[in-house]
């Protein structure tokens, strides 16, 4: 029996141990995943959570702390969300869950102009992935001087005004930003509560929450998918949420 869990604070609603065991029963694995739910002055007792699992998600707030407990990080853009323990290395599959998800939301959206509001770990994830797919970023906050240090990191502008073609939310603040013209799409990562709305097609993070999912278990089974396959594991476990 292999162990996984997904690691946070205050995530008693994470649809993750759904998401993972629709995953072991689509391919008959003999595993299991729960929560630990931890304060982030505790996260000190990692290495504890760890013996006898055989990895683990990271969600908010650890995902860039929980760096300088790894022997490795190899997520690329800082910000960690899979860890395998036999070696300890750390993995983002953020950005390929969010790519896979905002273009099948809206097509065209990943190579276009975006604003992207917040400056976390899944923010870090989500810029670098919208640079490697060739679109135009730009970033903003509640914190200007955050939103400016987090952009100097990014290799990114500061959103100063003007027309963008959508906007991606991934902060768990509802933060409005004053936009100049129509924008065509928004995205906000959160798949729970209330989310960000604006006056154009709009969609929330559970496709990527799925997505996401789905590359960590590749991670975590010595699996590799396709676009194809992801999509296909995708209709097949959002039919079993």
């Amino acid at each position: 029996m292999k162990r996984f869990f997904v690691l946070g604070e205050n995530i008693g609603y994470s649809l993750s141990p759904k998401i993972h065991t629709a995953l072991y029963q689509i391919f008959g694995d003999k595993a299991e995943y729960t929560i630990v739910d931890i304060a982030q002055k505790d996260l000190h007792v990692l290495p504890q959570l760890c013996r006898g699992v055989d990895g683990f998600n990271v969600t908010k707030p650890f995902k860039t702390e929980i760096i300088k407990y790894l022997s490795c990080d190899k997520s690329e853009c800082a910000s960690v969300n899979t860890v395998t323990t036999h070696d300890m290395a750390g993995y983002s599959t953020d950005g390929d869950g969010f790519l896979f998800d905002i273009e099948r939301s809206f097509k065209g959206a990943s190579s276009s102009d975006v604003l992207v509001l917040g400056y976390g770990g899944a923010a870090k994830a989500c810029v670098a992935a919208l640079k490697r797919s060739g679109a135009t970023v730009s970033v903003t906050g509640r914190s200007q001087s955050k939103a400016e240090a987090f952009a100097r990191d990014m290799g990114v502008s500061v959103y100063g005004g003007g027309k963008v073609d959508g906007v991606v939310s991934c902060t768990s603040e509802t933060f409005y930003p004053k936009l100049s013209g129509g924008v065509k799409f928004c995205y906000d990562l959160r798949y729970s509560g209330q989310t960000l709305e604006l006056d154009c097609p709009s969609a929330n993070g559970l496709g990527m929450l799925i997505a996401q999912a789905i590359y960590s278990y590749g991670i975590f089974m010595c699996k590799q998918f396709d676009i194809c396959q992801v999509s296909e594991l995708y209709s097949m476990v959002k039919e079993r949420l």
